[in-house]
């Protein structure tokens, strides 16, 4: 990887800021070393010196202490150095890596009022581009978004203004995500790599469904025209296995009530003689399809019946109601229907 392809502008500075304001990282608002009254300069340079001392003293915590402080106090570029320098050896690496980058960037604006911050400067630069093999960065590119959607990755904020630069980050997995109000977030699980690059491309206007009153979209129920139409087939399909189930009554019935006309004659009003058995299971056996036969046509029909009539077309803006009977006699069975 080449280390140009990730050195900022000043805008990519003020990403980097952004940043590290999400971290945690308080940036002083003391005045600019210029401006600074001899006061001022003493109560900042007995702070630096006291965070100094801390910071080769390798007691890192203590140190940023003091240099914050004297960075309430005065500015400069060099006191700003050593606090990046101690996040860089506290393992911070994201936050010293914005750090620097701003030491790096008013040291430069600054060094024509004293040379001194030219080599702040340059310091600045050289141990910034020592972290970069350290760290990961992400490429984000967010079309279609509006003017209150927000960034989040790695759970930090993102300001707009940095969305196109490089967005360093710890190698490993991480999520960003991007957020309308009113809208379903989008979330994007990254892998980071130190040293290279990860590209995330998000649509905001494409795969952000609207959420109504903050309640997740529910799938359209099926319309009752669709519903209606299914019943048709269902019902003819239930009338083809009504007309098997008769067939099997008729045809089984008559061959039961054959075979038992046959015993009748056979055996008279006693017992039948030996060598009629397997007549008489037959005939059971025949029966029982009769039986099994009428039960399914019974069943068949009236879900046929009931099908077709739930599934006409409504008429004067009410179902059809439909109501089905299984009729029976001694020789016969049938259904009848009511609309």
């Amino acid at each position: 990887m080449s280390f140009a392809s990730v050195r900022r502008t000043s805008l990519g500075v003020a990403l980097a800021f952004a940043l590290c304001a999400g971290t945690g990282e308080a940036f002083a608002a003391g005045v600019a070393p210029a401006r600074a009254t001899p006061v001022q300069r003493e109560q900042a340079q007995s702070r630096f010196l006291k965070g100094r001392d801390l910071y080769n003293a390798k007691k890192y915590d203590a140190a940023l202490v003091e240099l914050n402080a004297s960075l309430d106090i005065v500015a400069s570029p060099n006191t700003r150095l050593y606090v990046g320098r101690c996040l860089r050896d506290l393992g911070r690496l994201v936050a010293a890596y914005a750090e620097l980058g701003r030491t790096a960037v008013e040291a430069k604006e600054m060094k024509s009022e004293d040379a001194r911050y030219e080599k702040a400067a340059e310091s600045a630069t050289e141990e910034r581009k020592q972290l970069l093999p350290r760290l990961a960065f992400v490429d984000v590119r967010i079309t279609h978004a509006i003017d209150t959607t927000t960034l989040r990755f790695a759970d930090e904020s993102v300001r707009r203004g940095g969305w196109d630069e490089p967005v360093p980050a710890m190698p490993g997995d991480a999520t960003l995500v991007v957020e309308t109000p009113g809208q379903a977030p989008i979330t994007r699980a990254v892998h980071l790599t130190a040293g290279e690059h990860a590209q995330v491309a998000v649509d905001a206007g494409a795969d952000l469904p609207l959420v109504a009153a903050g309640k997740p979209l529910e799938e359209p129920a099926p319309s009752a025209a669709g519903n209606r139409s299914l019943m048709r087939p269902m019902a003819f399909a239930a009338g083809g296995v009504a007309v098997a189930g008769l067939a099997t009554f008729l045809v089984a019935g008559a061959l039961a009530n054959g075979t038992y006309s046959d015993l009748e004659k056979a055996c008279g009003s006693g017992p039948c003689p030996p060598g009629h058995e397997g007549d008489i299971s037959s005939g059971r056996t025949q029966q029982t399809l009769a039986n099994v036969g009428l039960v399914v046509f019974a069943v068949a029909g009236a879900t046929s019946v009931t099908l077709l009539v739930l599934g006409a077309p409504k008429k004067n803006g009410s179902a059809a109601a439909a109501q089905a009977r299984l009729t029976a006699g001694p020789s016969f069975a049938g259904l009848q229907g009511g609309f």
